[in-house]
């Protein structure tokens, strides 16, 4: 069993939902944690067909195909405002309503896991040119409030974290047959993919990381 990674609810609970992901990310040095997690999400889909792709772990949960989408769309909002913050004077960008997003359509599995290698390597190549005083650069979050650059990056990292758990939990779900436990940990970046402590919710899924805005 899987042990799920717990997040509040970022809209009613922005700080707590902030800080679960900053404590998900814990000593882990946060690009390092984005550039493993295309390949990450692509070997725990490997042995997936259609129907499993589309078959969530639970009524109520995503499907596989959601949660690869949900960091695909993490990645282009937060594409723009990592940008925002680094060529404007402390920015205001609006949170999202991630369960919306997650019911619009998607490209076919292998397109979205191409989509997300390839997005990810545009930010990755222009977060790697980032300084230090860059880090200290401020924008503000319509719901979250305001946040140091470095808060940005180390957010989307953690939340990588907890959805690739949650992935790993759902394929779990949907490929052991019926009367079998999911006994075997699915393997992440760093070993398996576990809890790192914390209650656990869902981001945008109930039971996973908790629906909101974000």
């Amino acid at each position: 069993m899987i042990e799920p990674i717990e997040i509040p609810d970022a809209t009613r609970e922005p700080a707590a939902y902030v800080e679960a992901l900053v404590r998900t990310l814990g000593q882990r040095e946060p690009l390092e944690v984005l550039r493993g997690t295309p390949a990450t999400a692509r070997e725990l889909c490997r042995g997936l067909d259609d129907r499993g792709w589309r078959t969530p772990m639970a009524e109520g949960e995503w499907t596989p195909l959601q949660v690869v989408g949900h960091l695909l769309d993490v990645d282009i909002v937060y594409g723009f405002r990592w940008r925002l913050i680094l060529t404007e004077d402390r920015p205001s960008y609006p949170g999202y309503d991630e369960k919306a997003w997650s019911l619009l359509p998607r490209p076919e599995p292998g397109r979205l896991l191409d989509a997300l290698e390839g997005l990810r390597a545009a930010n990755l190549a222009m977060l790697e040119g980032v300084t230090d005083a860059d880090r200290d650069r401020l924008g503000v979050h319509g719901e979250q409030g305001e946040e140091r650059f470095e808060l940005a990056l180390n957010k989307v990292a953690g939340h990588d974290l907890a959805h690739l758990n949650q992935l790993a939990r759902t394929v779990a779900a949907v490929t052991t047959p019926p009367g079998q436990s999911q006994d075997a940990p699915a393997r992440g970046q760093d070993g398996p993919v576990e809890s790192q402590g914390g209650p656990a919710v869902s981001q945008g899924a109930p039971g996973a990381g908790a629906a909101g805005r974000a």
